[in-house]
């Protein structure tokens, strides 16, 4: 392994440090199932990354929309209880995040996962002590965009100014460019269909390990 592209770095999560997509997609298929059974294809479908309560609204559609609080406390329920830890590491994420740490870089997160499954997932996997910052969708900031989540890391403490961000979505492009962060596309993640067009990506990675070349 190489040495760092820079003392700081701020990453998404999902699709990005874990792949949460075949564990998040059983829980929305299994509670479109329950709640909205003619909406399923539309779930089988769904982009992993949003927030939940817009993946929820998406699923749901005009004509359910008088469900989406079920929807999301059956979610809530399924995927926090046991779902969350048949999540894992993207290959090497441990491994580099170690690295990273012992190079004395200051990392973040930046997500839209809420706190609760972040932070039980985190401790699963013995992450605690790699990150300075934990800003969650539904943090103190009244359920923030992804570019106020940034930006409060930056605020917190200013070496996270010059840093990268690396995430796998437009939405996390978009939020880098707009704090002025170089862009590191996870083009291993669930973005891969997305526009790209108009986000200014500094780099685009294969794998995680990448980040150290």
């Amino acid at each position: 392994m190489g040495k760092p592209l820079s003392k700081a770095i701020i990453f998404d999560f999902d699709g990005t440090l874990v792949d949460s997509k075949k564990t998040i997609n059983e829980c929305f298929q299994t509670v479109t199932k329950k709640i909205a059974p003619d909406r399923i294809n539309y779930a089988k479908k769904i982009l992993i990354g949003p927030p939940l309560s817009d993946t929820a609204t998406n699923i749901l559609g005009n004509n359910h929309q008088d469900k989406l609080d079920a929807f999301i406390r059956l979610f809530i329920k399924i995927h926090d209880s046991k779902a969350i830890f048949h999540t894992h590491p993207f290959p090497g994420v441990s491994k580099t995040l170690k690295k990273l740490y012992s190079n004395n870089i200051h990392m973040a997160l930046a997500t839209n996962k809420r706190k609760t499954p972040t932070i039980k997932l985190i401790e699963h996997l013995n992450w605690n002590k790699y990150f300075s910052f934990i800003e969650c969708h539904d943090g103190e900031s009244n359920h923030p965009n992804k570019s106020i989540m940034i930006k409060k890391i930056i605020t917190k403490n200013s070496i996270f100014k010059n840093s990268y961000y690396l995430g796998d979505t437009v939405n996390d492009g978009v939020s880098a460019n707009l704090n002025n962060l170089k862009f590191l596309r996870a083009n291993y993640g669930y973005g891969l269909n997305e526009d790209w067009t108009e986000i200014k990506i500094y780099k685009s990675i294969n794998s995680f390990v990448e980040i150290l070349e």
